[in-house]
């Protein structure tokens, strides 16, 4: 994303799919592709105005389900991950992992439950968004026991769930964290609302090494900034403002701490930010394409 928002990519994405009409949620984003959801889960390509819808998950959603859209860049493929809990107890069993390939075209039952941590639940995915990165993706997750965060990572090619700690001493059951990516690295935003209201934001350096988490900067949320929704190419935050009609999207200086607004009003449950880029990927394929494949068989974890 440049220093300012460019008109073009606000231009493309006022043209997704009109067949699916206005109201759309969307899952997640990565190398200039989306997923959402509406009547069907649909992978968008706004540089080439392509998309494809897929076909209905073989497992159905009886408590719970949580959706993550990610890259495999050891198959070149983008994949959508959905994690089914059964019933409202997260520890009676384990959720039910199905995954859809886009080279595949079909979906997949998985082995990938096996691994998922007992008494682990993941943050609302209407709010906050899961991330991809280095083949992965990442979630903002709870325990229900140590009433703590973490974050829950899910393999794209081994399909193995995993616990990343945060930093340690930094955070209270009463805080509230999302995942984002800062220059290509890990980052999560802690929200403390009991006293002071901040925001402190956070990246690992090295990944999987605890020790490697560093603070870059708090927030102060007293001056009614609400969220972050990403980072910006000159060092700034895209943050939301609490505004009378809605949530105003501002640009934010950690340094100087001062805010600009760009204009923008939007309801909370359809803001969302990341750093723009072009793709062609489903340039070979139709419009509009729903996947006639059969479901594939449960695979092992390798």
């Amino acid at each position: 994303m440049s220093d300012y928002l460019p008109e073009e990519v606000v231009l493309e994405i006022l043209h997704r799919p009109k067949n699916f009409g206005c109201n759309f949620r969307i899952v997640g984003y990565v190398n200039g592709l989306f997923c959402y959801k509406q009547r069907r889960y649909i992978v968008w390509n706004p540089c080439i105005r392509k998309f494809i819808a897929l076909p209905t998950p073989s497992v159905r959603a009886s408590f719970a389900c949580y959706l993550a859209f990610g890259f495999d860049s050891r198959t070149n493929d983008y994949k959508l991950v959905r994690i089914v809990f059964p019933s409202k107890n997260i520890s009676a069993k384990k959720p039910l992992v199905e995954v859809y390939s886009v080279n595949e075209g079909s979906w997949r039952t998985t082995s990938g439950g096996d691994s998922y941590p007992p008494g682990v639940y993941t943050s609302d995915w209407s709010l906050s968004k899961a991330v991809s990165l280095n083949g992965a993706i990442y979630f903002a997750a709870e325990q229900c026991d140590a009433r703590g965060s973490i974050v829950l990572s899910f393999d794209l090619a081994d399909e193995v769930f995993r616990v990343i700690s945060l930093p340690e001493g930094n955070f209270r059951f009463e805080s509230d964290i999302d995942i984002l990516v800062f220059k290509g690295l890990l980052s999560l935003t802690c929200y403390e609302y009991m006293g002071v209201k901040c925001c402190s934001v956070f990246v690992m350096k090295e990944y999987g090494i605890v020790d490697s988490w560093t603070k870059l900067f708090t927030i102060d949320l007293n001056r009614q900034l609400c969220r972050v929704l990403g980072f910006r190419k000159n060092g700034h935050l895209l943050v939301q403002k609490k505004e009378f009609l809605g949530w105003e999207l501002c640009s934010y200086d950690p340094e100087s701490q001062q805010v600009k607004t760009l204009g923008f009003c939007r309801l909370w449950d359809y803001s969302f930010a990341d750093n723009y880029v072009e793709n062609i990927f489903l340039l070979d394929k139709p419009n509009d394409a729903v996947s006639k494949r059969k479901v594939s068989k449960k695979r092992k974890c390798r």
